[in-house]
């Protein structure tokens, strides 16, 4: 038998009265209830249900919600992560990242940005062959609330493994690149990089073409002038031709 209420205070709640608890967590409706109760009071939860994954629950007042989000929820020993309705979450995509490096790892260093509202999970590397469809990338996914919300993420930072130092980047919104700044690739394919790799001798032949370029020029416009003198002032072509020539040591005209 389903049992059945009247409308009563719910026409009161708003989204701000709700919260998301334990995304992608095994919890159960009633044990996630049960550990809310303890922190605001049984009564105050007006409804529960599991939605996309989680537990969703609407709180009697905002004030109750906050506090549920501020403390977080432990339920048989597992602490469950506690976000608002109310404030959206935004992705974070985790690139360059070992699969040794273990997620408690990503959340401590992350959660000095905002709070980690979802499980991170690994991406898939995108092999077509049925054989190697299990295979993961060196990414990872996660959702937060930001500190700044009015900003974008845009990290990078150092663990040490086994003797060995990684670098590993969290960007919000589109691929950046963290050598030139700007979005679509990253710093290993940055086209400024590729350009800076190059050997000295390839940066200066555009220079040297350029040099031969005016060299040619100045050698015509000479033999130009040198043809005009010659058919309407011949008088003059010998004091041209001395004036071209080097001075030595300290000799002057």
């Amino acid at each position: 038998m389903v049992g059945v209420v009247g409308g009563g205070s719910f026409s009161t709640l708003t989204r701000k009265n709700g919260i998301k608890v334990g995304a992608g967590s095994p919890c159960s409706v009633e044990e996630v209830c049960l550990a809310v109760g303890e922190i605001i009071g049984h009564g105050n939860i007006k409804s529960a249900a599991r939605m996309n994954g989680a537990v969703v629950l609407f709180v009697e007042k905002v004030e109750h919600a906050q506090q549920v989000v501020e403390k977080g929820v432990s339920v048989n020993g597992l602490f469950l992560q506690v976000s608002p309705l109310t404030l959206p979450s935004t992705k974070i995509m985790l690139s360059n990242v070992p699969p040794f490096i273990s997620d408690e790892f990503l959340i401590k260093e992350l959660s000095r940005h905002g709070k980690v509202v979802s499980p991170v999970k690994k991406v898939l590397s995108g092999c077509k062959s049925p054989l190697l469809k299990h295979v993961v990338s060196h990414r990872r996914q996660l959702f937060m609330i930001l500190n700044r919300k009015d900003e974008e993420m845009n990290l990078r930072f150092h663990v040490r493994v086994d003797d060995f130092d990684y670098v590993l980047f969290a960007t919000s919104g589109q691929m950046k690149c963290f050598g030139c700044g700007q979005e679509g690739h990253i710093i290993k394919m940055c086209p400024d990089k590729a350009e800076l790799a190059k050997p000295d001798s390839e940066k200066q032949q555009p220079v040297a073409a350029e040099q031969g370029k005016k060299t040619i020029v100045r050698r015509m416009l000479w033999r130009e002038t040198l043809l005009m003198l010659r058919r309407e002032n011949p008088p003059l072509l010998p004091l041209l031709l001395l004036a071209r020539l080097p001075l030595r040591g300290n000799q002057r005209w």
